[in-house]
């Protein structure tokens, strides 16, 4: 027999607007009540910090809710509340950004229409707390987790590897500038792009070595450096690999080469 979570109760959805020719206070959360605001437009301050669209606040219970904006700059948010909030069980961050931007005006459109139409507060309850469990958290924590969202985390990532100016840790970059775990975002990544992370960054690596070797006067080694290789020994051996020859003969005849300087 098939068993469902049961999520907080949605008992307001509705779109805010900060007035501009009046000053209002902020409100206090009750106990076991979540009180969301997601950030469309404008700006807001917050503790001091300034916050702009995707942000998501959750307030939980003794949390005040948005108030303080720059002049001439009021700020818009889809708020909910939702009632029944477990915080032990969920635990939703306070401050966060909604993972998949290019949903969020969707989701935004759909959850005041369905609020609006009176869809089943069951059902209702169900597809907007899980919808902004999935968008707002840190890392992912189930396999369930639709793949087809893919996020704009992988098209980070396939710029920071590009880069050639600095080193690229992906386990610190997956957990501390994307926020995902690290097989998880390979996953994605590999998804979307038939290669791996590390095949990726290797493919720039030589497709810049490539246009180093023809272009330049630089030395072997030099290129080797400039384009992130360990030592001459490793950049050699992967040079060849992909390429079917040495650097050095690369060079004399880049139309005998692999076809390693299309890959950008």
């Amino acid at each position: 027999m098939a068993t469902y979570t049961t999520f907080p109760e949605v008992a307001d959805v509705y779109y805010f607007r900060a007035p501009t020719r009046y000053t209002f206070g902020t409100s206090r959360i009750l106990p076991n009540t979540l009180y969301v605001e997601i950030m469309l437009a404008g700006r807001v301050y917050y503790n001091g910090v300034e916050y702009r669209r995707g942000t998501v606040f959750c307030h939980a219970a003794g949390q005040s809710t948005l108030h303080d904006f720059p002049e001439g700059k009021p700020y818009r948010v889809l708020m909910m509340l939702f009632l029944h909030y477990n915080r032990k069980r969920w635990n939703f961050p306070h401050i966060s950004s909604w993972r998949h931007m290019e949903s969020l005006d969707f989701f935004v459109h759909d959850a005041l229409e369905d609020f609006s139409a009176g869809v089943a507060k069951d059902v209702l309850s169900a597809s907007l707390f899980s919808t902004l469990w999935l968008n707002i958290q840190p890392q992912v924590v189930s396999p369930e987790e639709p793949e087809r969202m893919i996020s704009k985390e992988v098209f980070n990532a396939r710029r920071e590897l590009g880069r050639l100016d600095r080193e690229i840790s992906w386990r610190g970059f997956a957990q501390y500038y994307a926020n995902y775990n690290p097989e998880y975002l390979r996953k994605l990544f590999q998804k979307q792009f038939q290669v791996t992370p590390a095949q990726y960054r290797l493919q720039h690596q030589i497709a810049a070595a490539c246009r180093l070797l023809r272009e330049t006067g630089m030395t072997v080694a030099e290129i080797a450096r400039e384009t992130r290789f360990k030592n001459i020994e490793t950049f050699y051996r992967a040079f060849r690999r992909l390429m079917n020859c040495t650097p050095l003969q690369y060079r004399r005849n880049p139309d005998a080469g692999g076809n390693a300087d299309s890959q950008d």
